[in-house]
């Protein structure tokens, strides 16, 4: 994830918990998170600076609002995968009933 939108994430989904990620690699060129959302659990707003990859490893729904007013769900399927470009401003939540899985590869150069 790139940068964290604290104040917007307060001020726009404060009821909402936490998901879980960690990053597994931060360097110079490539920075690769693993998140985990729970049922209704919130990645938090956030923005991309660089353009990324995310590899779906789960069956699931993720909700999508974004920073330009679009809101849209994501079917989720372990192997899919999907590019963005950045700048991209958003907020993803675990709006079904499973535990969500996913790898975001962001590329820094």
């Amino acid at each position: 994830m790139s940068l964290k939108l604290v104040e917007k994430t307060a001020q726009l989904t404060p009821d909402l918990p936490m998901a879980k990620w960690d990053v597994l690699v931060d360097d110079d060129r490539t920075r690769i998170t693993q998140f985990v959302l729970q049922p209704g659990e919130q990645v938090g707003w956030h923005r991309h600076e660089y353009d990324y990859v995310t590899i779906q490893q789960s069956y699931g729904t993720l909700h999508i609002d974004a920073s330009d007013g679009r809101s849209f769900d994501i079917p989720y399927q372990p192997g899919k995968a999907m590019s963005v470009k950045a700048p991209f401003e958003h907020n993803a939540i675990n709006t079904g009933d499973v535990e969500i899985r996913v790898l975001e590869v962001e590329y820094k150069k």
